[in-house]
Parts: C-alpha cells; structure tokens; sequence
C-alpha cells in the first residue's frame, strides 16, 4: 500500500472505530425531550403536587402518585432524572 492510499483507509478505519463507540437510547432523544412516561411541566397539575413539594426552577423530581409527598425522592438534574423515570411516576419539571 502507498502512503497515499493509507490516508483514506486510515480514515475510514477511525470512523467505523468511532461509530462503534456511539450509544443511542432508543427511549431518550435529546431532540424530542424526555422520555415518553416522563410526562412534562404541568404533569404537577395532573399528580397534585402540593407548590412546596415542586422542584426549583431548572430542576426536575420523579413524583410517584401514589407516595405521601414526604416521601418523594428530591430533585435533582433533569436529563440525569429523565432517563430513570419508572412507568408508575412522572418527571415534573421546576418553572
């Protein structure tokens, strides 16, 4: 092989390596949000979430329905939250 030719195979080697190194969560797109089952901002209103219990502004919190608000996990990072949201909760957002 010339020392031209191994410049594209060198590139194209690092990409397949690269591309092999990619995650996709089929369940979490950036682009379209949290997951399905994390409902959104006004998922407060539909769960009755008493105003002290809501998140701060730009913080998220997995609100079980059927838990006394005492008992509720705290806020914490949005995207970090949204992608453990188990099917009997939903994510409310802080405004």
């Amino acid at each position: 092989m010339t020392r031209r030719s191994r410049g594209p195979v060198a590139a194209a080697a690092l990409v397949a390596a690269l591309a092999g190194c990619m995650h996709y969560d089929r369940h979490h797109d950036e682009r379209h949000g949290p997951p399905s089952h994390a409902r959104g901002a006004d998922a407060g209103a539909r769960v009755n979430v008493p105003p002290g219990h809501m998140p701060p502004p730009g913080q998220c919190r997995i609100w079980y329905p059927d838990r006394p608000p005492g008992q509720q996990p705290p806020s914490g990072d949005c995207r970090e939250l949204g992608r453990r949201v188990p099917e009997d909760a939903v994510l409310i957002r802080g405004r």
